[in-house]
């Protein structure tokens, strides 16, 4: 009986001792994987971040900036060179009496000039919109430098300067062409002139009547006297001293 209860002693420390050994086995596999086991799921692993590089910021004086601004050049077109060729009839402060016939290419100009006592002359310049940059020189031996301006259709007028006159000016009218009397195209006046001033008229039914230029003044010979025009340049017309007038047609 001893015996048996001795044997029963030394399973029951033989199993005892089996199982520390198995514990001790799991619990060292456990750490040696890096964690600790457990049962169920366990949460879901975190995918890993990626890092993004960030330009670093400028700074500083000498610091461009990262970013461009599309520039859009805009170019203004030159202005339209005016027309001024053909004749033209000048009077002004210390020019004279004259008639210029002004030759233009383009922008580049020239005109003779025939004076009412005679003299003769020539003008260079360059057409600028509707300013024309010139100088001038005469037979007499005058000369000078200025500019014309063009005013509606019928009018330059700018100052000129020489070494004797610095306060000179003048003004060209355009009397050479067609007027409506009246304003009506079913009434057109020719009108032509010389250098000296003296005027023919060509009426539409072929009837011719005769006239002078003093000045900026018209004077048309008539049956009852001369009559007196006046030049209306911002109208582009003449308005007579009987109360009627012409408007500007065209050469």
């Amino acid at each position: 009986m001893k015996q048996h209860t001795a044997t029963i002693g030394i399973l029951v420390m033989w199993v005892a001792l089996t199982a520390t050994v198995v514990s001790q086995a799991m619990s060292q596999e456990g750490q040696a994987s890096g964690g600790k086991i457990t049962t169920g799921a366990g949460p879901a692993a975190k995918a890993p971040s990626k890092s993004i590089r960030k330009p670093p910021k400028a700074s500083g004086r000498n610091s461009s900036k990262a970013t461009t601004t599309n520039t859009i050049l805009t170019t203004q077109s030159p202005a339209a060179v005016e027309t001024i060729d053909g004749k033209w009839w000048t009077t002004g402060n210390g020019f004279g009496d004259s008639e210029v016939v002004f030759t233009q290419n383009g922008s580049q100009v020239s005109g003779v000039i025939r004076y009412a006592d005679g003299r003769t002359g020539m003008v260079t310049g360059t057409m600028v919109g509707k300013k024309l940059q010139h100088t001038w020189s005469n037979s007499g031996g005058e000369g000078g430098t200025g500019w014309l301006e063009l005013s509606w259709n019928n009018f330059l007028g700018g100052p000129w300067h020489n070494q004797r006159v610095r306060d000179g000016s003048w003004t060209l009218n355009r009397i050479e062409g067609k007027w409506c009397f009246g304003g009506s195209r079913n009434r057109i006046r020719t009108v032509t002139h010389n250098a000296r001033g003296q005027v023919l008229v060509v009426t539409e039914d072929g009837s011719q009547d005769e006239g002078r230029l003093e000045g900026p003044y018209f004077f048309l010979d008539s049956d009852f006297g001369s009559i007196q025009g006046t030049m209306n340049f911002r109208n582009n017309r003449v308005d007579w001293s009987t109360g009627f007038f012409w408007t500007w047609c065209g050469r």
